[in-house]
């Protein structure tokens, strides 16, 4: 997408939640960089686009003509996208997917042969990287389709969502935690209070990585306070080290399947279960109605329905 084609986007936004913060929220993006792009348009132009006060944000006569024509512009380029996209999907012979590591060895070689099955002179590619890598190499078109854990939609692409996905945490058995959760109908597997577990020395991912928003959720909006935190790439070794009893370890639902753990080990569902994230499939806009990606999107369904690992 060019510098124009967002400047149009951000100004549609921001003219319909008529809110900085809601705008930048469904944008992806901070509230300074979306008001610096504002500001930067109307220095342009010459001329304000919005009437600013505490509570209200209006448009000003050259902002409803401006909006007007973005809002068509943004209509026709996505009409030519599809119709370009539509004519190249008869000569498409490559197919880019990426997903989590964790997730990869999983699903991908199932994908991979269900594919060529059907799609012999396919040419397939995969990658495995970290969430905001996944999900950067799909909107600047190095990747065609991906499997990732959205907390919310993104505005440029399509999303498929499959399955809440809990977060769990993983303690030894002989944990007295374990005796204070609480087995409901509605969850896949017990439910444990975080607060169960505060004081305990916890392992966490680092940065980048999709489960270490998730637990910083729990320490910011959960109020978690562990003992100390250790940071480790891989998630199955936190919860390697958690069966060895020395602290708390966390994983997602649908990691479950990947984990070799040797000595036992309990998963509890805990944190918000209403805000919890959702596994989606997630092509760029407009592109998850091609035949192509349908077959793979329905694939992928059908081996994640096989591997439930709840």
């Amino acid at each position: 997408m060019d510098i124009k084609r967002k400047q149009y986007q951000y100004l549609c936004t921001l003219a319909d939640t008529g809110n900085f913060h809601q705008a930048a929220d469904k944008l992806f993006i901070t509230q300074p960089t979306l008001s610096l792009a504002i500001k930067k348009m109307e220095k342009e132009l010459g001329t304000a686009l919005f009437k600013r006060s505490r509570t209200t944000l209006t448009p000003t006569e050259a902002g409803e003509i401006m909006i007007a024509y973005a809002k068509k512009i943004l209509n026709l380029e996505e009409k030519m996208e599809q119709e370009l996209q539509q004519l190249k999907t008869t000569h498409v012979s490559q197919l880019r997917i990426g997903t989590y590591q964790i997730l990869y060895s999983g699903i991908i070689p199932s994908l991979v042969a269900a594919l060529r099955k059907e799609k012999p002179s396919l040419q397939i590619k995969t990658k495995h990287m970290h969430d905001q890598i996944l999900e950067s190499a799909l909107f600047n078109n190095l990747l065609d389709v991906i499997l990732c854990i959205q907390n919310r939609k993104n505005p440029f692409f399509d999303t498929i969502p499959l399955k809440k996905e809990y977060v769990l945490v993983a303690i030894v058995p002989t944990h007295p935690a374990c005796r204070k959760a609480q087995y409901r109908d509605d969850l896949p597997y017990p439910y444990l209070d975080i607060h169960a577990l505060n004081h305990e020395p916890a392992f966490f991912q680092f940065k980048g990585q999709q489960i270490r928003w998730q637990q910083t959720k729990l320490i910011e909006e959960a109020k978690f306070e562990p003992s100390s935190i250790e940071e480790v790439d891989s998630i199955n070794l936190a919860i390697r080290l958690a069966s060895e009893g020395l602290g708390v370890a966390f994983t997602m639902r649908s990691y479950v399947p990947a984990m070799t753990i040797h000595k036992p080990i309990r998963y509890f569902i805990t944190g918000n279960t209403e805000t919890a994230p959702i596994l989606s499939i997630c092509t760029l806009r407009n592109r998850s109605k091609e035949p192509l990606l349908r077959t793979c999107i329905r694939i992928i369904k059908r081996i994640l329905t096989e591997n439930k690992g709840d």
